[in-house]
């Protein structure tokens, strides 16, 4: 049977909070009173009013994106910078230290927090781009400059397929160093739930923190030489830098695919005195050459990974093939060894099924002596290049037995910064084709009961198995919107379901045979070869 039309459903406005001089918990309070009483005249509605008033909650309150590594989600923000735009009227309103204030028939509001523009987009006015492309500017500069940029661009373009509503601008300061923007859309017509996050965070990283980030930087606590630990430690802590962009993005239609990706860049510097309070020789070498402020060590990390509700193989070749493109053109040896990474990063083992159909996925892409002290090379770490030793996920037994794996050229810390730009830069090609052509697609109740389904998986592995997630929720402090920024707005969970769940040994072979679900399952079950 053809898919038929989704039949309209009246939508919950929202304009009691946007109106509001002082939107807070009683106005989010007030709009759950509404929610619920049209929730319970509301049984032939396919879709549910929660969406809108978590949408109003969100515009009262700010929400953020979650990342995939702990320093995205930054930590509780003194104040914050909320922007979007008003149906009707006009308000502004004070946070803890900043104002924030709404537009109306299109006049143009003001803000205090210069990250913060315009309804729907970041501005980013008061950067210079010119940066991006300097080597004589430090790589945090460079860096933070870019993942502003490239969320400005995002925004833009996916703000520009919603037709039901936008994206808001909610700028925070973290107290211990460093700033984010978030941009959320919710409940809108081709995006059910849309987040763009950029932080950019630094302060003092403690030696527990070190050590548990050596599990996953091949010995970092014993690469920067430092005694950490016992009565001699020599600090007690590095400062630290972090820079990235993540984003989740859960469509509205059922055929449309989720996709999420992050890409991040973390250094370590010499603290200027030790423990003791002494200077710091190491410092005051690198100090006397002028490179005091080159990492003691440094990283990039990413990502781009696909979720398809329904599985169309032509959309899912032409992610693959935008992503390899873009690999290739920097080593042929990175789609490789990433794609395989990402098929198994993104495994529920307890589903024995992958999230989705992946994508790319690597970390700790750094020069082989990047940690190495600056006393001991002659050459800064601009200048370096070495072939790199890459991972597609294994370790131990399993990366012995595979053997190592190098890029298939040199490499400096700028072509690596080349590469990450050139995956960013990737992501509207690869996504934005797979909205246009799916979002406007008929579709039933099935198809969103299944929708709900597979974003319950979505769920499961968020907060059971990725990493930054797990660590986000272990850390005090931390904001906790911005962790449950990449969940959906709905999900499900059906006993026995026959197609993902126990219920498929009883499915008739020849039904799973010409059903969308069970091609679905089958991929996620057993990853491909795209291209």
């Amino acid at each position: 049977m053809s898919a038929l039309p989704k039949a309209g459903v009246p939508r919950l406005m929202i304009a009691a909070v946007r109106s509001s001089a002082a939107p807070g918990r009683a106005a989010v309070q007030q709009l759950r009173a509404h929610s619920s009483a049209a929730a319970s005249t509301a049984g032939t509605a396919p879709r549910t009013t929660m969406a809108a008033t978590a949408a109003a909650a969100a515009a009262a309150l700010g929400v953020a994106v979650a990342g995939s590594t702990f320093f995205l989600y930054g930590a509780s923000s003194q104040s914050r910078t909320l922007h979007c735009e008003a149906s009707s009227g006009a308000a502004t309103a004070k946070g803890s230290n900043y104002a924030y204030s709404y537009s109306k028939d299109g006049k143009s509001g003001t803000s205090s927090n210069r990250s913060s523009g315009r309804a729907g987009a970041p501005d980013i006015s008061h950067l210079n781009l010119s940066d991006i492309n300097d080597p004589s500017k430090p790589m945090r500069v460079r860096m933070e400059t870019y993942v502003k940029e490239l969320q400005h661009r995002i925004v833009t373009t996916l703000g520009a397929e919603e037709v039901e509503g936008q994206f808001i601008v909610d700028s925070w300061l973290r107290k211990e160093g460093g700033e984010g923007i978030s941009c959320v859309l919710q409940d809108g017509k081709t995006f059910e739930k849309a987040g763009v996050n950029i932080s950019v965070v630094h302060g003092k990283l403690p030696p527990a923190a070190i050590r548990q980030m050596s599990a996953d930087h091949a010995g970092l606590q014993e690469r920067t030489s430092y005694n950490f630990d016992g009565p001699n430690a020599e600090v007690d802590g590095l400062p630290f830098y972090a820079a990235g962009l993540s984003l989740v993005v859960h469509p509205a239609n059922p055929f449309a695919p989720t996709v999420h990706f992050n890409y991040r860049y973390f250094e370590l510097t010499h603290p200027p005195k030790l423990k003791d309070g002494s200077p710091n020789p190491r410092y005051e070498e690198a100090k006397a050459k002028g490179t005091e402020q080159e990492p003691v060590a440094w990283w990039f990390g990413g990502g781009t990974d696909l979720t398809p509700i329904y599985l169309f193989e032509d959309d899912a070749k032409h992610f693959h093939q935008t992503l390899k493109t873009a690999a290739d053109g920097n080593d042929p040896a990175f789609y490789p060894a990433w794609k395989k990474w990402c098929d198994d990063y993104f495994l529920i083992p307890h589903r024995k099924e992958r999230r989705g159909v992946g994508g790319i996925f690597f970390d700790d892409l750094t020069l082989p002596d990047s940690t190495a002290s600056m006393s001991s090379s002659s050459k800064s770490i601009a200048q370096r290049t070495s072939f790199i030793p890459l991972s597609d996920g294994k370790k131990g037994a399993a990366a012995a037995a595979r053997g190592p794996i190098t890029s298939s050229q040199q490499h400096s810390k700028e072509s690596l910064f080349r590469t990450v730009r050139s995956m960013g830069d990737a992501f509207l090609p690869a996504y934005l084709p797979l909205i246009q052509r799916r979002k406007s697609t008929p579709y039933r109740e099935a198809h969103e009961r299944w929708q709900a389904l597979r974003r319950g998986r979505y769920v499961e592995f968020n907060l059971v198995y990725d990493r930054g997630t797990k660590f986000g929720l272990q850390t005090p402090g931390a904001r906790i919107e911005s962790i449950l920024m990449s969940l959906p707005l709905k999900a499900r969970w059906e006993y026995m379901e026959k197609w993902s769940g126990a219920g498929w040994d009883g499915v008739d072979p020849a039904e799973r045979e010409g059903s969308q679900e069970a091609k679905t399952q089958k991929v996620l079950r057993d990853p491909k070869e795209w291209i």
